[in-house]
């Protein structure tokens, strides 16, 4: 079975509805791309028509990606910075990003998270390792040890 060949229109339509459903990077429009088969030649001026429309915008994409993992995902800054590079987003925009995130709402949070996961670990006996699992736990929604090792 051979992949479907869509028009530019065809291919410019589905990637308007693409971005209007949610905040996308350069990166997953050029993926979508790749998939709909487009030509190279037609690769330029779609994008071109989808910046001056205003369908993308990296900055906006690496902010609304920062907040809403932060507040949704409850992910700490080393995690989004980890996904915003792995979207292929410049070292600046994932600075501006992270600088997005209101600092006594992560550090709220992250005190929530280090309470939630304490009480969690009632049952291990021995305190020392109890700690370390939450810290660890923490570590792994990507807060910065330095950051959650005072909360102890």
């Amino acid at each position: 079975m051979f992949p479907k060949k869509y028009s530019k229109e065809q291919i410019i339509l589905k990637l308007e509805a693409y971005c209007a459903y949610q905040e996308r990077s350069l990166f997953e429009i050029e993926t979508k791309l790749a998939s709909l088969n487009s030509s190279p030649s037609d690769l330029t001026n779609i994008l071109t028509h989808l910046k001056e429309c205003n369908f993308f915008n990296q900055e906006r994409f690496a902010v609304t990606y920062a907040i809403g993992k932060f507040r949704n995902n409850k992910w700490g800054k080393q995690k989004i910075k980890a996904g915003l590079f792995q979207k292929k987003i410049n070292t600046d925009l994932i600075s501006k990003a992270l600088s997005s995130i209101d600092i006594t709402e992560y550090k709220s949070m992250a005190q929530n998270l280090y309470e939630k996961k304490w009480i969690s670990l009632k049952s291990e006996k021995n305190d020392f390792e109890r700690k370390q699992k939450t810290l660890r736990y923490l570590q792994s929604k990507g807060f910065e040890y330095d950051e959650i090792s005072n909360l102890c």
